[in-house]
């Protein structure tokens, strides 16, 4: 598989993973939802802050990432696009890490779909470095 089309498919899939935040940020209901997982019915306006806090921040994370991940794609040799795909499998396991401790702990989590989204990424990423073609 071309690399190239492995970063594309990364940096779409990673802005679908971060979704449910862009979503919280323009819906009170959805936000609402997504808070009452954690802190139930009920959260305290810190919750709620906490928690806008994080959208923003992890979202623009996500929207960056998939920025960097376009980005690479103006590479031009095998050697350097292998060597960038490795290094985006790092930050993708360290983005995705967090979820996966949460589920083995049986803490509250990302949505399984973003989870596995996540571990698809990484997959696709490692993958490129050892096997992609240009």
């Amino acid at each position: 598989m071309k690399i190239r089309i492995i970063f594309w498919i990364v940096a779409i899939s990673t802005f679908i993973q971060a979704l449910p935040l862009y979503l919280s940020m323009l819906s009170k209901e959805f936000k609402l939802m997504l808070i009452g997982d954690v802190f139930g019915e009920n959260p305290s306006s810190d919750a709620i802050v906490m928690f806008d806090q994080f959208a923003l921040v992890v979202g623009l994370l996500a929207l960056g990432y998939s920025f960097v991940c376009i980005g690479a794609t103006q590479f031009k040799g095998l050697v350097e696009l292998r060597r960038i795909s490795f290094l985006l499998f790092v930050f993708s396991g360290f983005f995705t890490l967090p979820d996966l401790i949460s589920v083995i702990q049986g803490n509250p989590t990302a949505p399984l779909p973003v989870i596995i989204l996540g571990l698809i990424n990484m997959t696709l990423l490692y993958y490129a470095h050892k096997k992609g073609v240009f």
